[in-house]
């Protein structure tokens, strides 16, 4: 996945002051629960005739209502991204958050599609193949594509990867045709 500017600067943000007040798994928690307020509320929230502080004051009481009440910092981060129109941002921030948590513990996440069920074999084959590249391990979001034919297709540190059936047809289909025009 690749991710905007601004939402890594937030997420960064936000990550440096769950740290510091240790706070890191909790707020990714509520970032989590504040993207699936955003999915259901996003007309509401992004409505500029409404004040900033009542869009945010609705989310924090959701919250709440949700057993997840935020703390002022949060609120605070919560009244930013809406005063400031990045609430758009808001799956971006959370997923580079959970990101960032990964890279400060050493890990790396990977997109791993591939064609069928992989086995700890190949699961084991595929880990040297990342640390080889990023000298971290990977931590593997892992989805089945039937239409892969065979093989995977791995996505990590903004690089893809295919070493699918399907994805080396693609390249030769490519290149018959460059070779015909």
């Amino acid at each position: 996945m690749m991710y905007s500017s601004i939402a890594s600067k937030y997420a960064i943000a936000l990550y440096n002051i769950s740290k510091v007040n240790k706070k890191t798994e909790e707020y990714k928690e509520r970032l989590n629960v504040l993207t699936r307020i955003y999915d259901e509320l996003s007309v509401f929230l992004n409505n500029q005739a409404i004040k900033p502080e009542k869009r945010m004051q609705l989310v924090c009481d959701v919250m709440k209502e949700l057993k997840y009440e935020p703390d002022e910092i949060f609120s605070r981060f919560v009244y930013i991204l809406i005063s400031n129109k990045r609430l758009k941002y808001l799956k971006q921030i959370a997923s580079f958050f959970d990101y960032t948590i990964l890279e400060d513990k050493g890990l790396i996440p990977v997109e791993l599609i591939s064609a069928t069920e992989i086995g700890e074999d190949e699961e084991k084959v595929l880990t040297e193949f990342v640390r080889k590249y990023t000298n971290r391990t990977p931590v593997f979001n892992t989805m089945v594509d039937e239409s892969l034919i065979a093989g995977v297709v791995l996505e990590f540190s903004g690089k893809r990867y295919d070493a699918s059936i399907k994805g080396r047809l693609e390249k030769l289909a490519r290149d018959v045709l460059r070779r015909e025009g």
